[in-house]
């Protein structure tokens, strides 16, 4: 038998040494590339909805590196198309900042933690708005399938295994994203990450430090995708071709809402509507409220938003008065929500505007699902731009248009922390 020949296995080592160099260089440098463009033009798509920002990484850090944009996370609001949507109103830039907008449809608490989690881990001090809907804590269970096309095993990974939060709370998160066991279907790492966290047992606590350094190289492969994925959706994003440019203005507000008030569509007529959620009286409105699972994933939220050390204004929808009276739901009891609302916002020191005075005004509606109208989306804009610029932030209307809305109901004092 011929024996191997050491100066020909060397050569082939040599090649083989060569040719990953060549590889390590070529990704590094593509890299590098990638890096770039993602910083020059974070400005000018900011206001986009994106799919690989909304489940991705990179983006969301890139907007909460910038100075003059303001991360906004929510849900269906930020897609449903409207006049004065802040995304697009903000969009030149008129008061020197533009909203870059995170949320989908059926985006609740528990995946804007998840999206929080993993894209501002790096941004202690920075502004965020988040958006909260009456709805979410009037549903009637979980959303199994609303979760499950919003879940991103991306940022779920970043938040078990980077995010510098708590195990206290990392435990707490796993517990709630076990209600929905499918969406770990195809990672068995991340399935068994969510069990052994959630878990109070010291063996499961070890397994989990023990497969920190998978996690790890898992999130740098998912980082290095994420990168890749955004470079593939600015080569076809038409917006890179035909920027808008920046227009410095002085915001009217009086002027604005007033010029809101004509594009107001009347609300469609109300027919029964499996999406909406029926009450009786006032004691099964109160129920529901009180039994949703959305107020542990707000807690949730909110303790995430702390520990990262951000700088958040929590906006909320007012619920629609008439909706719900024509029910037979009583002001007292709808007003429960708003009190429960701020009660949470006061134990997390959060501010939160909840436009309680304008529930009843009709023309802040664009539907009966709680998304904003024209004149809605100006009270938000204002609201906004107030927080961007650490003014006071107003949320009435203005008193030259007249109110339409009921009195505002007292601030509730804080729960107790038992």
């Amino acid at each position: 038998m011929k024996s191997p020949d050491p100066a020909a296995a060397r050569l082939h080592l040599r090649a083989v040494a060569i040719a990953l160099v060549l590889v390590a260089v070529f990704f590094g440098a593509a890299l590098q590339r990638m890096r770039r463009l993602e910083r020059k033009y974070v400005r000018d798509v900011a206001a986009e909805n994106y799919r690989v920002k909304d489940l991705g990484i990179i983006w969301q850090r890139e907007s909460f590196a910038q100075p003059d944009i303001l991360p906004i996370y929510g849900s269906s609001e930020l897609t449903k198309r409207a006049p004065n949507k802040a995304t697009e109103f903000f969009e030149s830039y008129p008061s020197g900042f533009a909203v870059s907008p995170v949320g989908r449809p059926s985006c609740t608490s528990l995946i804007l933690l998840e999206r929080l989690g993993a894209g501002a881990a790096k941004a202690r001090g920075r502004k965020v708005a988040i958006c909260v809907s009456p709805v979410w804590f009037l549903a009637k269970g979980a959303n199994g399938l609303g979760f499950a096309g919003n879940f991103s095993p991306m940022q779920a990974s970043e938040l078990f295994f980077n995010a510098p939060l708590s195990l206290g709370l990392k435990h707490d998160i796993a517990g709630q994203l076990l209600r929905y066991p499918q969406v770990f279907s195809k990672s068995w790492l991340l399935a068994a990450t969510a069990e052994w966290l959630a878990s109070d047992r010291l063996g499961d606590r070890v397994l989990y430090f023990a497969a920190m350094p998978l996690g790890w190289l898992q999130n740098a492969v998912y980082r290095l995708q994420d990168h890749f994925e955004i470079a593939r959706s600015m080569r076809g994003d038409h917006k890179l071709r035909h920027l808008i440019p920046r227009k410095s203005e002085t915001l009217d507000w009086d002027r604005l809402m007033a010029a809101a008030a004509p594009l107001v569509r009347p609300l469609p007529q109300e027919v029964f509507d499996s999406r909406f959620r029926y009450f009786a009286d006032d004691a099964g409105f109160l129920e529901a409220m009180d039994r949703s699972y959305e107020w542990g994933d707000f807690e949730l939220l909110l303790r995430v938003v702390r520990e990262l050390g951000l700088d958040p204004l929590l906006l909320s929808m007012p619920i629609e008065y008439a909706h719900y009276e024509r029910m037979g739901i009583s002001p007292q009891a709808i007003d429960a929500y708003d009190l429960r609302l701020r009660a949470f916002a006061d134990r997390y020191q959060v501010s939160v505007v909840d436009f309680a005075d304008s529930g009843g005004d009709p023309q802040f509606f664009a539907d009966h699902f709680g998304h904003p109208s024209a004149k809605g989306w100006i009270f938000f804009d204002r609201a906004l731009d107030d927080f961007y610029h650490g003014q006071s932030i107003r949320e009435d209307e203005p008193a030259a248009l007249g109110k339409n809305g009921r009195s505002k109901i007292p601030r509730a004092a804080p729960l107790n922390s038992d």
